[in-house]
């Protein structure tokens, strides 16, 4: 049944991707990116406005019917509207996959397991699907808002739509997203073009795994099954150039675009960037090198240019400065942690001051050390083999590797304008990237936490997801110019160069094959992980249900798990929700730790670091402070039990047995619930 729901939500795609195609002239292969940008920009608005389900229900019933529409023959000349446009080696490539990973991902059920799922991406579409409101208006066991931008969480709320909720869709929807991403790629390649059109899909196939691997691998990679943000903000990137280029030379909407420039805003806070990058590319291509005479539709050049920053920008304004403002305020104003970071553009202009040899204000001055010694950090993984960060290496033979494939573009191309408009997207993508690593050394320096900047942490996730938008850029500039040469070859030219842009193509699909078998074995990926993979979560998610028998949607719940480190505090919220699992006073350190008496606090280890020291009473007064009716008590030690047994009318005598992990809140105490626990 589950699988049918999502069959379902593929066939209201496929329905509006019909009519992109056949009534807006928009080619196969280009209408899935368009149409997802065009279905995250409708439901984003609809949420925004807290409209969500008569917006996503709307939003069927208009692709439903624009589809029937163009399904229509369109007069009496076109008795029968051809089907053929509608399947190219693009759209074929796109819908075999997305049925393939729907089936599969069906059978296998893969389960939201990493703590960037549970603390945010997976917990954000769970909340959203059960409330069919966006997440930040839900009440969660947390201290602070979750105003992460809504892209992916409203492109999974469609494909989850239907049925019940499952994590499997999660997976499926950033699939769908890259796979539309490669489509864009392989552009208005026709059949006849199978030489080159095949080579790019493999290529297309390792290009996550290729820039993200970056050392041998001997855990399952789920490339293809994480939830994530930084993955799909490249793949955007490279996907939006990927479609302008397709556009212009096979015609279509230029408008088309618009939505997935939107779209990639629409990800992640710290990759608005990126969208800027994917805007100016396109905007400088259209309005600087026009086919015909400069001043030929000049205005009209001008504002699609205009429009093409005008949409990302939108977005960031509506969400990350309206919308999140409101709710960060109103968190703040109910006593949660409100604004936590310093604004952005007073890290931008302090950064930039202490770069060129001026003085930031106080607040940035004390970040100084952390700022430079970031930027030296970053030099190092980028300009020697310690930064491995994809399967060719560290960031400059990276770096070396992109601007090859650019090189190779503008020889194929020749001298014509085309070899020009590469040369230009080559050297201001090669900006960009310098811009971009301003950015990560802003954020090191002076949003994330000293430890983060002193490890680089996640530096390898942040970094590759430019790598990937720029590869895409530079594939789809290749395929260009090997479309354009052989356009030459069928007006009269020697074939020599196409054949030989061909070959180039299909050893370098031979050689990242290769490289990715070497480096991520078939049985560690996505599709060969093995049943047990997930065997630790089902059982964090079997108690969660088992507990959840004896709660209603209306208790909340304080959570104690002795020596987590905040991700078994994380699965709780996610598994319990709608139940409100609190984060259990614990505001100093973020939910979870370790519970104890002050002098019991261990010198060393996970136990020290996220140690809450609570007196009894202390203790006894935040439980009763949060509101929360029953204790959950998922782990306990012997400082827990030496601590706090008094409190409860058992002296925890029924958790130290394994009777029971749930404590109701009652005047005498904390009395056991009797329950069946599973040994």
């Amino acid at each position: 049944m589950e699988l049918l729901c999502v069959l379902a939500a593929l066939a209201a795609l496929f329905l509006l991707c019909v009519f992109l195609t056949r009534r807006t002239g928009l080619p196969a292969a280009l209408a899935p990116l368009t149409a997802l940008g065009l279905v995250v920009g409708w439901l984003t608005l609809a949420g925004m406005a807290d409209l969500l389900l008569p917006g996503a229900v709307v939003l069927y019933l208009v692709c439903a019917g624009l589809g029937v529409w163009a399904l229509v023959p369109a007069g009496k000349r076109r008795p029968d509207a051809p089907a053929r446009p509608l399947f190219t080696p693009g759209s074929v490539l796109f819908w075999g996959l997305a049925l393939a990973f729907a089936v599969y991902f069906f059978i296998r059920q893969p389960i939201a397991s990493n703590y960037d799922e549970l603390s945010l991406w997976a917990t954000a579409v769970k909340v959203t699907k059960v409330d069919n409101r966006l997440y930040p208006l839900a009440e969660l066991g947390t201290p602070w808002p979750t105003t992460q931008n809504p892209g992916l969480m409203l492109l999974s709320y469609f494909f989850s739509f239907f049925g019940s909720y499952a994590d499997w869709k999660i997976y499926l929807a950033y699939d769908v997203l890259a796979f539309a991403v490669y489509a864009a790629v392989l552009g208005n390649l026709g059949w006849k073009q199978y030489r080159l059109a095949v080579p790019l899909a493999a290529i297309l196939w390792c290009t996550p795994y290729f820039f993200t691997v970056y050392n041998h691998e001997i855990y399952l990679v789920e490339v293809y099954m994480s939830a994530y943000g930084d993955i799909p903000a490249g793949l955007v990137l490279g996907g939006a150039v990927a479609l302008w280029l397709a556009v212009r030379r096979g015609g279509g909407p230029r408008w088309a675009v618009l939505p997935v420039l939107a779209l990639a805003a629409n990800i992640k806070d710290n990759t608005f960037v990126l969208a800027l990058v994917a805007a100016g590319l396109v905007a400088v291509d259209a309005w600087l090198l026009p086919e015909g005479k400069f001043r030929r539709g000049l205005a009209r050049r001008t504002g699609f240019a205009a429009a093409c920053f005008a949409a990302p920008v939108a977005v960031y304004y509506l969400w990350n400065v309206r919308y999140r403002g409101m709710i960060v305020a109103r968190n703040a104003a109910r006593g949660g942690t409100g604004e936590t970071s310093l604004p952005l553009s007073g890290v931008v202009v302090n950064g930039l001051r202490m770069l060129l040899g001026g003085d930031g204000a106080p607040e940035y001055e004390a970040r100084r050390e952390q700022f430079f010694t970031a930027i030296r950090d970053m030099g190092t993984q980028y300009f020697t083999p310690a930064g491995k960060m994809s399967m060719i290496g560290h960031g400059l033979i990276v770096t070396l590797f992109i601007l090859a494939i650019f090189a190779l573009a503008m020889v194929l191309a020749g001298r014509t304008r085309l070899c020009g408009r590469i040369g230009l997207t080559a050297l201001l993508s090669l900006v960009c990237f310098g811009g971009y690593n301003l950015e990560l050394a802003l954020c090191y320096g002076f949003i994330f936490k000293p430890d983060q900047a002193a490890g680089l942490v996640d530096y390898n996730r942040y970094i590759y997801c430019y790598y990937i938008g720029w590869f895409l850029i530079a594939l789809a500039c290749l395929a260009a110019a090997l479309q354009a040469a052989g356009d030459r070859v069928r007006a009269g030219a020697f074939p020599l160069r196409p054949l030989a842009g061909q070959g180039i193509v299909l050893l370098l699909a031979a050689g990242m094959l290769l490289r990715q078998n070497q480096l991520v074995l078939p049985q560690l990926t996505v599709l060969g992980f093995s049943d047990s993979e997930f065997a630790d979560r089902q059982l964090q998610i079997a108690e969660a249900g088992e507990v959840s028998q004896y709660l209603t949607e209306e208790d909340r719940v304080f959570f104690v798990s002795q020596g987590d480190d905040g991700m078994d505090w994380f699965a709780a919220v996610f598994d319990f929700y709608p139940i409100i699992v609190d984060y259990s006073g614990a505001s100093e350190n973020g939910g979870g730790g370790t519970f104890g008496l002050p002098e019991l606090c261990p010198e060393t280890g996970v136990e020290n670091r996220y140690y809450h020291p609570y007196t009894v009473a202390a203790f006894a007064r935040v439980v009763e402070e949060s509101g929360c009716s029953y204790l959950y008590l998922q782990r306990i030690d012997d400082i827990f039990v030496q601590s706090y047994a008094s409190l409860f009318t058992d002296s925890l005598q029924a958790a130290q047995n394994g009777e029971t992990v749930l404590y109701k809140v009652t005047e005498a105490g904390f009395a056991p619930v009797e329950m069946e626990v599973a040994p």
